[in-house]
């Protein structure tokens, strides 16, 4: 569990987090974060979440984020929504640090992904582009409820379920 202010960073994606709002703070309903993105840092994958909507809202900078196949470009004051069940990625492809608040409804336990992800990234654990291994993400997908777009949703939380029973 996350602490108000506490900072994780993952020197693969060029990260750092600071918590705002935790799951213990708003009784489950909401997580948020402050986000500071490094010049060309981006989530290395697709994915989406079943049971969560996404929010970011750019403070500096600029981010690129794809939604299901609409791209946009969010700039300071703006924000996007990634709905539950869409896939969503971002980058930040300009040459400065952008900066945002990231919300996700309800918090869940991703703040716990973002821990352990950011852990295993910056021990160096995970692909050089900050993606989890396949066994990384067949064991978290459906602990933290975070879904490759491309794979049938049952399928990941049945594969996810027999990985979590060994470890």
């Amino acid at each position: 569990m996350a602490a108000k202010d506490q900072v994780i960073i993952n020197t693969a994606t060029g990260e750092t987090l600071r918590f705002t709002e935790t799951a213990a703070m708003t009784g489950g309903k909401l997580m948020k974060f402050h986000l500071t993105l490094a010049p060309g840092s981006a989530v290395p994958m697709k994915h989406h979440h079943t049971e969560q909507d996404e929010v970011f809202e750019v403070q500096t900078g600029c981010v690129n984020v794809e939604v299901g196949k609409q791209t946009i470009v969010i700039r300071p004051g703006q924000k996007a929504v990634m709905p539950k069940g869409i896939a969503h990625r971002w980058w930040n492809n300009s040459e400065t640090t952008s900066t945002l608040l990231v919300s996700f409804m309800p918090a869940a336990n991703t703040e716990d992904f973002f821990v352990e992800m950011f852990a295993l990234a910056t021990a160096g654990k995970t692909k050089p582009n900050g993606a989890p291994t396949f066994l990384q993400a067949a064991r978290m997908c459906g602990k933290y409820n975070i879904y490759h777009p491309g794979i049938p949703v049952f399928l990941q939380k049945m594969v996810s379920m027999i990985f979590n029973l060994f470890i």
